[in-house]
């Protein structure tokens, strides 16, 4: 029989600080950050009215993409 240590980060019941629970106001704040930052860096990602994003906006950059060799 095998002995199993108890991993440092396991689970514990009651308070952490580690532990966060995001409000209401915090994940519409990150949603309106990571929105933003997607309209600055790829432009063809809003529409023309700019009120809707298009589906598949990465699709063609992928294509695009250089592999980088080791030097």
């Amino acid at each position: 029989m095998s002995e199993t240590k108890q991993n440092r980060g396991q689970f514990r019941r009651g308070h952490d600080p580690r532990r966060h629970r995001f409000t209401r106001a915090e994940c519409q704040r990150g949603f309106w950050a990571a929105l933003d930052s997607i309209v600055r860096r790829y432009p063809a990602a809003v529409d023309a009215t700019g009120r809707h994003m298009a589906f598949r906006f990465l699709a063609g950059e992928k294509a695009m993409k250089v592999t980088r060799s080791n030097v």
